[in-house]
């Protein structure tokens, strides 16, 4: 009768629900495995998309200059700097630049991640009360591992990103 009992619990035991250990150790294996991969393929793709999130940034920045030309109906020009891009209500970015919301105390807008702006062709644009770029210029926008993308105002006034 002992031996009953004895092949009854072992009977039992397999009927619960679970997993073995060798069921586990191929799932802990296969998500090593897509790990390793998967990894050195998000830190490859950080940087460029750094990058590009500060260009659209920039852009957002470029086409809010030529909505506050039209609604102040002045010449706003758009002057990089190392840190970022200040706005000057005048055609030569002369003076002292306007603060508003999203500048710091010296009128700076700054794109996220310390990402630099340049200018690397043309001249600071600048947009007329009408929207449209009386001076066109491409602005640089370079990472910290040396990745870079260009924005371009063109003379429509259209901002684009290659």
């Amino acid at each position: 009768m002992g031996e009953d009992v004895f092949e009854m619990r072992r009977f039992v035991a397999r009927l619960e629900p679970g997993y073995t250990m060798p069921e586990l150790l191929v799932v802990v294996a296969i998500l090593g495995i897509t790990a390793l991969i998967a990894i050195p393929l998000v830190l490859s793709y950080m940087p460029g998309a750094t990058v590009r999130y500060a260009a659209r940034e920039l852009q957002s920045g470029l086409n809010r200059a030529k909505l506050m030309a039209v609604t102040t109906r002045q010449p706003v020009c758009v002057q990089a700097t190392a840190g970022g891009y200040r706005f000057f209500q005048n055609t030569t970015c002369t003076g002292t630049p306007w603060s508003g919301a999203g500048t710091r105390a010296n009128g700076l807008f700054t794109l996220t991640n310390n990402i630099a702006v340049a200018l690397v062709a043309g001249a600071n644009p600048v947009f007329n009360q009408f929207g449209i770029a009386v001076q066109t210029g491409t602005l640089r926008v370079t990472g910290q591992t040396g990745r870079s993308t260009t924005v371009s105002v063109q003379a429509s006034g259209r901002v684009t990103i290659p």
